[in-house]
């Protein structure tokens, strides 16, 4: 087992699962989280080993404070921690509920918050922990869809910042902000291709482009308290409506 150890949380599926792969391949040691994606996260787990890489899978809910505690008094160390998991659901200031705002809250802000609290507490020498927290374009190109999802990345926003500079000089915190990288709820190839070419580069995020960030992240000791946006220039490109919305997703199918 690597004695640098990562944990990806939601690293059983999309984006989340790439990074864990990515870091495995790197000679780190994975801690591959998941929730509902069990066997997900086993099979990455399983890729990483089976490639020669280092990694377990460990399930907790990330919404309830008594597991991620649990977890966090059994786990040690940890060098990595990379913030992946999150809720993304639909709504508006209008019909926003109070449901959806504690549960886009407990998973998008209060969890990576108290996970890199525990992190922090474990390190002493300079930059020798690192927390990246995966935010969205949309806190640059601000309209009113996924309402809860956006406030909640506000907050982890904040807490990037402020993070950086209760932790230093012994913990680092950074963010990305990625735009539309993967299919999303309701689209299809084709929709997804026609949002994702929407930007002033004619061509958004990839999974490999978000990689990359993350290793460029590590590998700067002096870097802390910045967020990365990559997602091609789209949050230059304002709009009324979230991108999905101008590919023909119908609104009942969105996430």
């Amino acid at each position: 087992m690597s004695d640098r150890i990562a944990l990806v949380t939601g690293g059983g599926k999309r984006l989340g699962a790439k990074i864990a792969s990515a870091l495995g391949e790197d000679g780190w040691h994975v801690i591959v989280h998941y929730n509902g994606s069990a066997a997900e996260a086993q099979d990455v787990a399983a890729a990483i080993r089976a490639a020669g890489g280092s990694a377990t899978a460990v399930g907790f809910n990330l919404a309830d404070t008594g597991e991620i505690e649990a977890f966090l008094a059994d786990v040690g160390r940890v060098d990595v921690l990379i913030n992946s998991a999150s809720i993304f659901e639909m709504d508006t200031p209008a019909d926003v509920t109070p449901q959806s705002l504690e549960d886009h809250w407990r998973v998008n802000t209060a969890a990576p918050v108290l996970l890199a609290k525990a992190m922090a507490a474990g390190h002493t020498a300079r930059a020798s922990g690192c927390v990246i927290n995966m935010l969205d374009q949309k806190l640059f190109n601000l309209n009113p869809d996924f309402f809860a999802y956006t406030l909640s990345k506000y907050a982890l926003l904040g807490a990037t910042t402020t993070m950086a500079m209760a932790f230093a000089p012994a913990v680092r915190v950074n963010a990305i902000a990625p735009g539309i990288t993967l299919p999303s709820g309701g689209q299809s190839e084709a929709e997804f291709a026609r949002a994702h070419a929407m930007n002033p580069m004619r061509g958004g995020s990839t999974p490999e482009d978000i990689i990359r960030a993350v290793r460029f992240i590590l590998a700067t000791p002096s870097m802390t308290g910045e967020t990365v946006t990559i997602d091609g220039g789209q949050h230059l490109d304002a709009r009324n409506r979230d991108v999905m919305y101008a590919t023909g997703v119908p609104e009942e199918d969105a996430p």
